[in-house]
């Protein structure tokens, strides 16, 4: 028999750790690693503007599987934990950010696995393109730094990344409207072909899916600051303006 304090919440293993905490370092570790593997993603749909290879494509197809599984996995221990350990306020507020940020994740897997299959259809070797592949470039490159910083205000307990996530944002916004912008501009007048035309509307579609990329790192840093402070400024349309911290010249 386990050796306990009173209350199950404080059952403690072999190691001396309670069951609970063991339980929530779980559950933070399987974010981490789903974490992990999303950004992986998104680098590899970097690569793909460079070199649509077929074992590309294999890995981010097995690689959405794992994220899949993990989804499932945390949120299970999710409604688990919340079952067994019948959570006071700072757990249960733990317990619902790391729902809120997995369903963020998850779904940004799903962006990325949109952004690839938009980018197989293109073909940016054909004239007037070649711009094209250098502004997606800079809009994931942005949204990967957006995503790395709301991770780390998780992991590093720093509401300064969070804060700062939602900052970048609106770059991210107006690089979306550049791309809209260049292609209508850009082929105005102009006779466009079958493949041309592919080209357009996929790219009209990848600006859409990397904002939205942007947008769930936002998300996720939202969930990070109501973990960290208990605040919720989902819908703080001030926010912004009364921001306790700054970006550092580099993230500008």
């Amino acid at each position: 028999m386990e050796p306990y304090n009173e209350g199950s919440d404080n059952l403690l293993s072999p190691s001396g750790t309670s069951i609970k905490e063991k339980y929530f370092d779980q559950l933070q570790s399987d974010f981490q690693l789903l974490s992990e593997i999303v950004l992986e993603q998104l680098a590899n749909t970097r690569r793909l503007l460079n070199d649509k290879n077929d074992e590309l494509f294999v890995l981010m197809k097995k690689n959405e599987k794992i994220i899949d599984s993990l989804d499932n996995s945390i949120r299970e221990k999710v409604i688990n934990s919340i079952m067994f350990f019948n959570p006071v306020a700072i757990d249960l507020r733990k317990i619902m950010a790391y729902y809120d940020m997995t369903i963020s994740m998850e779904r940004v897997g799903d962006l990325i696995q949109n952004v690839g299959e938009s980018i197989k259809k293109i073909d940016f070797s054909l004239d007037g393109f070649e711009t094209y592949v250098k502004l997606t470039g800079k809009m994931l490159v942005h949204t990967d730094e957006m995503l790395r910083n709301a991770v780390l205000a998780v992991s590093d307990s720093s509401n300064q990344m969070a804060y700062n996530t939602i900052l970048m944002d609106d770059k991210v916004d107006k690089m979306e409207r550049k791309m809209e912008r260049k292609l209508a501009e850009g082929f105005q007048g102009k006779t466009t072909d079958y493949q041309m035309l592919i080209n357009i509307v996929n790219l009209n579609n990848i600006a859409y899916y990397i904002e939205r990329i942007g947008d769930k790192a936002v998300d996720m840093a939202e969930s990070a600051i109501f973990l960290l402070e208990g605040k919720d400024v989902r819908h703080d349309k001030e926010l912004k303006k009364s921001l306790p911290f700054k970006m550092e010249e580099g993230n500008q």
